[in-house]
């Protein structure tokens, strides 16, 4: 039987069981656990789904500010289940699974009279069906019923904005897979830097900077409040270039940058590897210029998760690029990591000339330009075709 031989079998439910989260867990970590075993796996999920950015719709802060959706806010997960398979244990039935993470964003729009306004930003994660399962057509039927469940939270929105500009995203490690399901690729590509030691020398050079300082685990949240002018300026920059699109981008969020700190510090912790001394997740100029990083235990790489400089032009941008570069190196050699990794719609090396020209002669073709292993896709909101959206900060600092 296939799952679309008789949909009325088929139930989609939004859960909160944590026995059915950890029975989820434990089947889908062999797709995803890395260097894990199972168990911790599915302890690393717990984890992050207790996370600050996950518990969003707990948040007194969140309660007061969007009283009309804070519900939507945070992680939320979905179990398709087909009624006519044989009903002889607990989870018997269940036969798909999924998550979202949902998050504040902001976006503007040709309705929006020039204005920015909120978002519910949903991003699916952790699609997975069961082994004995597959073949049957269930992860489409159940992305089908995750778009119907959204879609009708839009359409009941009435007067709350974020709810009505609510867009869903997704990163696909399938390939082209959700583009029948109406998810369109904004692949962006990676590059992945491994001849750390002559970036240093022929690029980043001394180190002249004294005055700046490491950041810790949860120190730097006045930093990324700095992100929101920033943010809003790119949107309404792009609304001036684009008037007819719908630009979006997730909200800056201090709980973003500690979800890849948890993740970072429990797979550092549970992968054999032995404590780290003097871990830092980036580093601040004197004049609040910062960049953020993820250390990438699975992948043997250090992660450029957020840059920002504020400064006008690309020539004095990259006076700061090279310094705020060259602490990631370090990071990454103190760590005995292997290569430096960052999203292009992050650091876009062709506005940066002499990066660009260095990387391509140190670096083969297929690290300079690396395709992206999560493929970052939309699914444009109700009146726009996909040429109508442009999805801003398109980087890891939004992945889930």
């Amino acid at each position: 039987m296939t799952a679309s031989s008789n949909d009325d079998d088929l139930i989609f439910e939004c859960y909160s069981d944590p026995e059915l989260k950890r029975w989820t867990h434990l089947a889908n970590a062999k797709a995803w656990k890395g260097i894990l075993t199972v168990q911790q796996y599915a302890d690393r999920e717990q984890l992050l789904g207790s996370s600050e950015i996950s518990q969003k719709n707990k948040s007194n802060e969140m309660m007061t500010k969007y009283p009309k959706s804070y519900q939507w806010l945070g992680q939320k997960y979905f179990v398709l289940k087909d009624r006519s398979l044989p009903d002889n244990g607990k989870f018997s039935q269940v036969v798909s699974s999924c998550e979202t993470l949902n998050r504040i964003g902001y976006c503007i729009h040709p309705g929006s009279n020039g204005k920015i306004e909120p978002a519910l930003i949903v991003c699916i994660g952790g699609v997975f069906t069961f082994e004995n399962h597959r073949g049957k057509g269930y992860a489409k039927k159940m992305i089908i019923k995750l778009n119907e469940f959204y879609d009708k939270i839009r359409d009941d929105a009435n007067t709350v904005l974020e709810l009505k500009n609510l867009v869903i995203n997704l990163y696909s490690e399938v390939g082209e897979y959700y583009s029948a399901l109406g998810y369109e690729s904004m692949h962006v590509p990676l590059h992945r830097i491994s001849k750390l030691d002559e970036l240093t020398e022929r690029y980043c050079g001394e180190d002249d900077d004294h005055d700046g300082k490491y950041l810790g685990f949860d120190d730097y949240r006045g930093l990324v409040g700095l992100h929101e002018t920033q943010f809003k300026e790119s949107l309404l920059s792009l609304h001036k270039e684009n008037p007819e699109k719908f630009v979006f981008t997730v909200a800056p969020d201090f709980d973003i940058f500690t979800w890849f700190q948890y993740r970072d510090l429990f797979i550092m912790n549970k992968s054999g590897r032995k404590a780290q001394q003097n871990l830092f997740f980036g580093y601040a100029l004197s004049d609040n210029s910062h960049i953020i990083w993820h250390h990438n235990w699975n992948g043997d790489s250090l992660i450029i998760v957020k840059i920002h400089i504020p400064e006008e032009t690309f020539q004095r941008k990259e006076l700061k690029l090279k310094k705020l570069l060259r602490k990631a190196i370090e990071e990454t050699k103190l760590h005995g990591l292997q290569e430096l990794e960052f999203w292009d719609e992050e650091i876009p090396i062709k506005k940066y000339p002499q990066l660009f020209q260095l990387l391509t002669e140190l670096e083969n073709e297929s690290k300079v330009f690396s395709e992206n292993g999560s493929i970052s896709a939309v699914r444009p909101p109700k009146g726009y075709t996909a040429e109508q959206v442009i999805w801003d900060n398109n980087t890891k600092f939004c992945w889930f």
